[in-house]
Formats: C-alpha cells, structure tokens, sequence
C-alpha cells in the first residue's frame, strides 16, 4: 500500500468513525459532569481504526485539565448530534455496537432516557428531526430510517438503493431539512471509501418530509467536486442566515487526482445546485500558508458568511507518514462570499485532532499539537486566538458541541 492509500486510508477510518429496552439494566445517571459544553476525546489503539471514545459536560472554557474519569463510553469516532437538550449518540462505522441511543440534559447532566437496537453494520452516522420524526442516514444499507420521537421506535424506511451509482447503496452521510424538504448529502462509494474514479461528482437526494418520498437526486458534475458531506461532521451541510444550503464536499479524500474537495450551494427556494457558485478547496491559496488543502475535516458556520474548518495539508505528512507525529490539520478561516481561506495561525494538530465547534462568540478547535491535547479558542470580537489549549484533556479532542449554539 502506497503512501497516498496508507494515508487516506487511515485518515478515512479516523474521518469517519467522527424508550430504553427492557435489557436496559444501565445506572440512567451515568455522569456526574453537568455544563452547557460537551467535548468527545478519543484514545486509539496502535492501528488507529480501533480504539475508545468518551464524551462529558463541562460548565464553560476556563483553563482546565480533564480525564475520562466521569465521561461517557461512546462508539470510536461517534459524533453526538445534539437537538434541544437531547444528545443523539448513533452507532457511526464501528462494529462495535448496534443500539442508538439518547441523552436528555438533566439539571445540567446526562441522563439516559432511550434507546434503540438498530440492523446490524448499518454504518449509522447521522440524524436530523423533524416534528415528532427523526430521520437517521444508514451509510452501510443505502436506507433512511424514520424513528417516532416519543416512543424511540422504528416507524418506516425508506429504501433509496436505486440512487446508488457504481452499487446499490448511494452510501447517505448528513442531512438538513428546509422548507419541508430533507436533503440527503451522498457519498457515493464504491468498494471502499471512495467514489469511482470516473466519476467526479456531488449528488444530494431531495425527499419530501410530507409524504416521505424521493423527489429527485440533483448533482453538479462541472468543478470535479465529489462525495457530498461527511457522514460523522453533522456540520458539513449547513444553512446561511438567508437559508441557502452549503454543501462540503470531500473530494475522494485526496486519492483521487480529478476528485476535488469544495463548498457547493443551493439557494434558498430552489431544489438544484447553484451553477453560479462553488469553491474547490484544492486549488485555493490559503492566506499565511504556502500549501493548499485536500480535505475539511470538520467546520462550524459562525454567520456573516464565515466558516471555520480544520484542514489536511497534506505536504506536512512525513516519509514514511506517522499519523501521530504528522502534523497536518490546520485551524482556517473560510469567507463563503469572497472564496477565500486564511489560516489562523494556532498551532498544527495531527489527524486524531480536527474538531471545531462555538461556544458563545468563541470558535473552539479541538487540536493535538505538539504541545497539548485540546481545545484552543479563537474570539470573534477581538480576533485573537489563544496561545496555549485553553482546556486539556485526556485523548485526543475528536469532538465538541454547545448546547447553547446546537
């Protein structure tokens, strides 16, 4: 396996592993954190597809040191999806658990208040809600289930393995709904991780949340950006103050040379891609950076147009490529109006640390650098960041979300 391959696949693996059953017999206070922040660290073990996650709640993002040793066990690479005062924790690409389970804050605590056994191996990774529905993305069987929010049981599916192109399964990764629509990110892959070489597109799938049938799949086909969403960042489909979707696209991951990773548009009120507007991250000059980017792993739309990623420049892998000494995720400023990137210059994490997220009107990026697993801040108003991990933790930070910006 070649470097580029070793590479992507790795980081794919990290990328995207991201009422209770009667055979419940879990302590339903299984924390005793409480706060309006929940982080995710991740520990893996020496291949870096395996290893354990746990999240917990902290109060605020006064400088501190935390372990795992209050947190909750998650799935490996798990991204919580946080709606209201509930966390949603879905099994994601592991094979380590099937059941689906929510968390209700509590008094500023977690509590477990419901769960699901889902099909085994659904690669389930994403869900949005909607009245009393919640649509979950199975990324392993080409379906979308829809769960009843009160009961937390299984209502209907629906099966969208015709949209599939290459195979049976269009591999569906985040979704968003507006104006009664939900729109579908697809990841199109084939035997892998990746699209077919031959095809460098982006599709979404429009469903109709009234009837609960497929629209229409759309797909720009013109810039070579591909592979619509990533299935563990609930933010890489997200809408501006206008509701005009964006759409963040990965691009095969870099493997493939005509694949491009980009933000793509659909403008409020209408149902196709916007022809008028793309950004291919691979062939964008990053301010205050000689490389360019491949890949956004994670970002967090902050308003006025702006976006903040964490970004793979891939130049900085070594050779031969050490996915815990390469540091190559960048803390970058993305204007959506201007198409333009600007790196932020807080220090380089490795591929275990790449999330960001808002807290308030600080922008959080959860890095491992050379200096510190954790969480530094970058402040809106002032437009400083911090020099040091304002928050350390025990892991890897792989995740955080705010109750107050969800």
């Amino acid at each position: 396996m070649n470097y580029r391959v070793k590479l992507i696949a790795l980081s794919v693996l990290v990328a995207f592993l991201s009422a209770c059953d009667s055979s419940d017999n879990e302590d339903q206070i299984i924390t005793t954190s409480k706060g309006d922040i929940l982080f995710v660290s991740m520990l893996p073990n020496p291949d870096g597809q395996t290893g354990s996650s746990y999240m917990q709640l902290i109060d605020n993002l006064d400088p501190a040191s935390y372990d795992n040793k209050s947190a909750i066990p998650v799935p490996f690479g798990s991204a919580p999806i946080l709606i209201d005062n509930d966390v949603y924790i879905l099994p994601g690409w592991t094979e380590e658990t099937d059941v689906f389970k929510k968390y209700t804050r509590i008094d500023g605590k977690l509590q477990l208040t419901a769960q699901l056994t889902l099909p085994e191996n659904s690669g389930a990774t994403h869900l949005v809600a909607k009245d009393n529905k919640i649509y979950v993305s199975f990324a392993k069987r080409g379906t979308i289930f829809i769960i009843n929010k009160s009961t937390f049981k299984k209502d209907s599916e629906i099966d969208i393995s015709s949209y599939g192109v290459g195979d049976n399964n269009p591999d569906p990764g985040c979704m968003i709904i507006r104006d009664d629509l939900l729109y579908v990110g697809l990841n199109q892959m084939v035997g892998g991780y990746y699209p077919a070489l031959e095809r460098p597109a982006a599709d979404v799938l429009i469903i109709d949340t009234k009837t609960d049938k497929v629209v229409k799949m759309i797909t720009e086909n013109k810039t070579g950006i591909s592979q619509a969403t990533r299935p563990v960042d609930p933010q890489s489909i997200f809408m501006d103050e206008q509701k005009n979707i964006y759409v963040v696209c990965l691009g095969a991951f870099g493997a493939h040379p005509t694949h491009k990773a980009g933000i793509l548009r659909i403008k409020a009120g209408e149902t196709e891609f916007d022809d008028s507007y793309n950004m291919v991250v691979n062939n964008t000059a990053i301010e205050g950076e000689s490389n360019k980017a491949n890949v956004l792993w994670m970002v967090q739309y902050a308003g006025n147009n702006k976006l903040y990623a964490t970004a793979n420049i891939p130049a900085y892998h070594g050779d031969p490529v050490n996915y815990i000494e390469d540091r190559t995720v960048e803390s970058v400023e993305i204007d959506l109006a201007n198409k333009t990137i600007k790196n932020l210059g807080i220090p380089r994490s490795n591929s275990f640390g790449m999330s960001v997220g808002m807290y308030k009107n600080q922008i959080i990026f959860g890095l491992a650098t050379t200096d510190s697993n954790g969480f530094y801040t970058y402040d809106l108003t002032s437009k400083k960041t911090s020099d040091n991990a304002i928050i350390t933790v025990t892991g890897y930070p792989s995740g955080i979300r705010s109750f107050n910006d969800n």
